[in-house]
């Protein structure tokens, strides 16, 4: 990982499931301090002011275990947070290796999703793969964000500007051919992946019943 990709991880606004993991860890860190500071108040109990049929061993051997468990709990929120961000980092990556591909495949699941029949579909796909590799397109695609550039195209080419929903659907696709890793960061043995199509979803629309 290169420095400007450290830095965006730095920069980034966490997400809920950070924040929360972060509150987690705090908690966590809290009432490791607590255990300490009742072993400690134990401990000036039994030296300084003992109070009969009171097994300080035993008591201080329970805060102990429970601070051990403690102790360990936080680690492992902090091992699987940076698991996390390991991971969103990796992916993230790898969105922007195959930067084209990903604004090419949203555009393909916007003509599929606005198609109404097969033969629709084989048009608006048809299109769309021709129009990518006009040298315009080409280069809008290449010097702006995935947001940007979908969003350009969604306006030129009259697509709804469904623009998050596009980008979902393509990193489906992407995920399920090996393009990009999973967004929980775990690896997805598919021994059969899914037929690869343009909006990553379902079966063609089917086509209408002729009533003439």
């Amino acid at each position: 990982m290169d420095k400007a990709q450290t830095d965006r991880m730095s920069e980034a606004p966490a997400t809920p499931q950070e924040e929360r993991a972060a509150r987690h860890l705090r908690m966590l860190a809290r009432a490791a301090e607590i255990h300490m500071e009742i072993m400690e108040a134990t401990r000036t109990e039994a030296v300084e002011a003992p109070q009969p049929g009171i097994d300080y061993g035993q008591r201080i051997a329970v805060i102990t275990k429970s601070l051990r468990l403690t102790l360990l709990l936080e680690d492992k929120f902090a091992g699987h947070r940076g698991e996390r961000r390991k991971a969103a980092a990796k992916r993230e990556s790898a969105q922007e290796d195959w930067h084209d591909l990903r604004v090419k495949l949203a555009m393909l699941a916007a003509a599929y999703e606005v198609s109404e029949d097969d033969e629709e579909v084989d048009r608006r796909v048809a299109e769309v793969c021709e129009r990518v590799e006009r040298p315009e397109v080409a280069e809008l695609i290449a010097a702006s964000r995935p947001e940007v550039a979908v969003a350009a195209l969604c306006r030129r080419w009259g697509f709804p500007p469904e623009v998050e929903r596009w980008l979902e659907m393509a990193d489906e696709a992407m995920e399920h051919y090996g393009f990009i890793p999973p967004e929980d960061g775990e690896d997805d043995d598919r021994e059969d992946p899914p037929e690869l199509r343009p909006a990553g979803t379902g079966r063609r629309k089917p086509k209408p019943p002729d009533t003439g």
